[in-house]
């Protein structure tokens, strides 16, 4: 599909179906007309766009019998809300930071667990992703003007709070793919720790992170996840050089859930392709979609389970 003067990605295709303007990609009564009509098989949602919504997955194959490649909507219902998938981690004895348990617009909340659990704190969108509604507040002052805006960017207009992991951490990220039969596999990690306004920059698989074992912790952590589900994850690995005098802490910080995600780090790294795994067939439709868990050095548990 494309729309007036953004067709490029479709100069290649066996056919290409043009949309009346940029918000149809987010229409989903008019997507399911052309998907009708066209008699398709299967739809990708594509990555953002509708890959999030329930909405979009269940009406797909509920009204119009159409698969839809990534995750089924009782997954997205699970995991699209950060809070469910922070109770998701738990379930599956996967440590946590300290948090708000609910979803609040109230800034007396967020003030009393600011000064209970101590700055930095995170302020992020339930709903958010893609870099959206996540602030950073490091001191008091910073609080008010962040929370608004958190707000402000979240299409439910509320958020949750946690306690900030933000010195001195990498993000590691564990690919897992899974079937519509309950095959659930990984293909290693990859470490995206460079970022820009929460934006992934540059990826590199397998990660720098020479413990090992903590790496298999996060791997098994994210089976565990996914065989709960179904479904691929990532995660985000705390620096290894950071101080500890303990055996190693790690804590879980729940980002979004979204749909298939074809990494080329991991892809090239071990030769898999991992969209052509996701392609139609006629026995089965593979399924993925991605979340994120940080886990962190301590010198202290901030958090135990």
């Amino acid at each position: 599909m494309y729309t007036e003067n953004d067709a490029t990605h479709t100069y290649y295709a066996d056919h290409a179906i043009k949309l009346p303007s940029p918000a149809s990609y987010l229409d989903i009564d008019h997507l399911i007309h052309v998907a009708k009509e066209c008699e398709v098989q299967a739809v990708h949602p594509g990555y953002g766009f509708l890959s999030e919504s329930a909405d979009f997955t269940r009406r797909m194959e509920l009204e119009a019998c159409i698969s839809v490649i990534g995750p089924g909507y009782e997954i997205l219902l699970r995991t699209g809300d950060k809070l469910q998938a922070r109770l998701l981690a738990e379930e599956c004895s996967v440590p946590v930071l300290p948090a708000l348990t609910k979803p609040t617009s109230d800034s007396t909340l967020v003030h009393q667990f600011a000064s209970t659990n101590g700055y930095p704190i995170m302020i992020k969108a339930v709903d958010g992703g893609g870099g959206r509604g996540i602030r950073l507040v490091n001191e008091e002052p910073e609080l008010e003007g962040a929370l608004r805006r958190a707000i402000e960017e979240s299409p439910s207009k509320a958020v949750f709070v946690e306690k900030a992991a933000v010195s001195g951490y990498r993000h590691i990220e564990v690919q897992v793919i899974g079937d519509n039969h309950g095959n659930i596999t990984h293909l290693w990690e990859r470490e995206c720790s460079i970022q820009r306004r929460y934006q992934k920059v540059i990826e590199i698989a397998p990660s720098t992170v020479s413990d090992r074992d903590l790496v298999s912790q996060v791997i098994e952590s994210a089976l565990r996840m996914a065989n709960k589900v179904c479904l691929l994850i990532q995660y985000t690995l705390c620096n290894e050089t950071a101080n500890c005098s303990r055996s190693n802490t790690n804590h879980w910080a729940p980002l979004n859930f979204s749909s298939i995600l074809n990494h080329g780090s991991s892809s090239s790294s071990k030769s898999i392709l991992a969209s052509r795994w996701s392609t139609p067939s006629p026995s089965r439709y593979v399924r993925q979609t991605s979340s994120r868990l940080s886990y962190l050095y301590s010198k202290e548990p901030l958090y135990a389970i």
